[in-house]
């Protein structure tokens, strides 16, 4: 499996990317022991970064791939729609603790398509920025489907 620096965050991770959209119930509805031998099964073969959302509902999924490799530099990547930094703050909490980590890797804006969009969802942002200074956060970004 080949590496990259992500950015300027310090983070290396694989290549490639595992997205859990599609084991979760949103779309394949796997059961939780099939989706971790899918997510097991791509670590075994060097695939250290998995995405995943809040909405997507996988992160009782992950959360059983990070048990099965405690000593695997495992990168999580989640997004969230919040607004407000309260619904930020609430969007962090539940990762972590669903997650049962004490900071998340990389946490993004969920699909964010303008400036317009961006600036709706500045209190969010600012409260990750914060996040991240405080080590709750590795990394802070924004996704787009366009």
């Amino acid at each position: 499996m080949e590496y990259r620096n992500l950015g300027r965050t310090g983070i290396n991770v694989s290549r490639l990317c595992f997205g859990s959209l599609t084991i979760g119930p949103l779309q394949a509805g796997l059961s939780l022991d099939e989706g971790a031998v899918l997510l097991k099964y791509a670590a075994e073969q060097g695939v250290n970064f998995f995405d995943t959302a809040e909405i997507y509902d996988s992160y009782a999924y992950l959360r059983k791939l990070l048990r099965a490799f405690p000593n695997k530099d495992i990168i999580i990547s989640t997004k969230s729609y919040a607004v407000t930094a309260e619904e930020m703050k609430a969007s962090l909490d539940k990762a972590r603790k669903e997650l049962d980590r004490d900071y998340i890797d990389i946490f993004l804006l969920h699909e964010q398509e303008s400036a317009l969009t961006i600036r709706g969802h500045r209190a969010a942002l600012d409260y990750l920025i914060e996040s991240k200074e405080k080590g709750l956060v590795k990394a802070v970004g924004i996704s787009t489907h366009r």
